[in-house]
């Protein structure tokens, strides 16, 4: 069993725990709702509840081989440019329907929260721009026209195509990120490596 936790960061997170020897649609969703009254109060409630799901999976035998999460925003909103994230390239999207400078800090604040964690337990990562996953899971990673709307659309659609049980869009995209960390480097690198120990 490999088990991926991908992650949406946002003040309400999307999670879903992807478990590769298995179908997709047995994939398993849930949310973390961000608590405070100000960015780093919820940044650490993010990363609190996040702590106790990697202690709980940890004590079920399930400690996530890899986590995956959405890049966080580098940018106010209304800027389109080509960026290079963690070896991760692809197109920046720009959000002209939602977002500002409190969009940018508080996605930062809770991204920084999670690493804190990933860092503390010790788990591989990657974090994967929105047209890199979307083209994974989609099949495309660009869509002239499209808002945000009609991406978060698109991928509870394909949800539901693959039978994946989701209640919003942000376990959707939680989903879409968890399926398309099979496609990097590093997964590829945790399954040599598990296949190396099986077979000495």
């Amino acid at each position: 069993m490999t088990l991926i936790l991908g992650l949406d960061p946002a003040q309400v997170t999307g999670i879903a725990l992807y478990d590769t020897a298995r179908s997709l649609s047995a994939i398993q969703v849930n949310t973390f709702k961000a608590a405070g009254d100000c960015f780093e109060e919820k940044g650490g409630s993010i990363g609190r509840q996040l702590f106790g799901l990697i202690r709980s999976l940890e004590r079920d035998g399930r400690r996530p081989a890899l986590i995956a999460m959405e890049a966080p925003l580098r940018q106010k909103v209304g800027i389109k440019r080509k960026t290079t994230f963690m070896g991760q390239a692809g197109d920046d999207e720009p959000a002209a329907d939602g977002g500002g400078l409190n969009a940018v800090i508080s996605s930062n604040q809770i991204t920084g929260a999670i690493m804190c964690v990933v860092a503390v337990k010790d788990i591989p990562f990657v974090i994967l721009s929105s047209s890199t996953w979307r083209k994974a899971f989609l099949g495309f990673g660009t869509h002239k026209g499209w808002t945000r709307d009609d991406w978060k659309k698109a991928v509870r659609q394909q949800c539901a195509r693959e039978k994946i049980a989701v209640t919003n869009n942000d376990q959707a995209d939680a989903v879409g990120i968890a399926i398309a960390a099979k496609n990097t480097d590093t997964f590829r690198h945790i399954e040599y490596e598990r296949s190396r120990q099986v077979a000495a």
